[in-house]
């Protein structure tokens, strides 16, 4: 049971309804700008279904999720009311919750794919946070199933929402060349220059760092805050010249190349479902230090009952608003050959236990009953 959106009474949510007939389509976002770890969830994934021949439809929908139009929000309803089973990313499902309820009184079969529970995005105002959790209520409350990206996301449902029977299937890994790394170390951030990835904090820790060698890669997107991407160029213009790069999107072989030349993920968001980007980078046998009290700790020490679980942590987790804890952490890494060599090594054995993608295609169908 799930309380309604102005939780007044409960919501019954069939969990585990049979199956629909007809052929399932899976809902995706057309209109993000930039890769992200969502997007590169669902395509690999559906990479995963169709290679093991399970027929799923891609339907992009326009908008600009999670943020719609009226319009955004009437071209997904009729798009639902023409699929009898859908899997529907919950950046759309979790702002129209109307169209949700719609479509799935008018038997459409509907599960939700949270990669990131919509409040916990940072930037927000309260009463932007409150707006958005008013909403994603009641679309997981129209849902049949809802599956999460990872066991800290699940939890935050739960306790946000008081929803049960929420689901997890976990991001895989691709195998990868193992990183031969730099000298002097290279640093690597990898995400959108967004406050939730929390680029500013890293530049900030690296001013106290100047008389060591080193140099720092942050690599990605901007976000949708130009003052903040203006905030971490002004940063890195107190460094060092040459000390920090911003590349910008890199993909291809360009990304293969720069994970080559990379001896330590850094990654300290604010809020973090999972970090894809951490089990990639030990996917390359690259350690990470990582926001503690965030998803990215689960994929850097694997889950509790999981066959990284007794393997030696590679890496470590920071409080995300510690300046000087990270200063303090990176100077002793760049500083001790063996405590780099002994990360190292950690990173190396959990490369060797990295889960699949067809792993979490499987996990994710058996949650949707599909």
């Amino acid at each position: 049971m799930v309380e309604c959106a102005h939780g007044t009474e409960p919501v019954a949510r069939p969990v585990n309804s049979a199956p629909h007939p007809g052929t399932p389509a899976m809902l995706v976002p057309r209109d993000l700008p930039g890769p992200s770890g969502g997007t590169t969830y669902n395509t690999r994934v559906l990479e995963a279904w169709h290679s093991g021949g399970f027929t799923v439809t891609e339907v992009g929908v326009p908008g600009s999720w999670p943020h719609p139009s009226q319009e955004d929000r009437s071209a997904l309803g009729e798009t639902l009311r023409q699929r009898p089973r859908v899997l529907i990313d919950g950046i759309i499902a979790s702002a129209a919750p109307t169209e949700l309820a719609q479509a799935a009184a008018e038997g459409t079969e509907i599960a939700v794919l949270v990669h990131l529970p919509l409040p916990a995005e940072s930037g927000l105002s309260p009463a932007q946070r409150d707006r958005l959790a008013v909403s994603e209520r009641a679309a997981l409350a129209a849902a049949h199933a809802v599956v999460a990206t990872s066991a800290w996301a699940r939890d935050d449902l739960e306790a946000r929402y008081q929803l049960g029977g929420v689901a997890v299937a976990e991001p895989g890994a691709d195998a990868a060349e193992l990183a031969a790394g730099s000298t002097p170390p290279r640093l690597l951030m990898l995400g959108a220059l967004t406050p939730r990835k929390n680029a500013l904090l890293l530049l900030q820790a690296l001013t106290e760092l100047g008389d060591l060698a080193w140099d720092a890669v942050i690599a990605g997107p901007d976000g949708q805050d130009p003052g903040y991407a203006e905030q971490l160029h002004r940063a890195a213009a107190e460094l060092p010249s040459g000390r920090v790069s911003f590349p910008g999107v890199v993909a291809g072989q360009e990304l293969d190349t720069l994970w080559g030349s990379s001896d330590l993920l850094v990654l300290p968001s604010v809020a973090e479902t999972y970090g894809m980007v951490v089990t990639e980078a030990l996917a390359h046998g690259v350690p990470a230090v990582v926001g503690a009290g965030t998803g990215a700790e689960e994929a850097l020490h694997g889950t509790q009952d999981g066959n990284r679980a007794a393997l030696e942590t590679p890496g470590t987790a920071l409080e995300p608003d510690d300046v000087e804890a990270w200063a303090r952490t990176l100077r002793h890494w760049l500083e001790d050959d063996a405590l780099r060599r002994r990360w190292k090594s950690a990173a190396q054995a959990h490369r060797a236990r990295m889960r699949a993608w067809s792993d979490a295609a499987q996990d994710l169908r058996t949650a949707i009953h599909w």
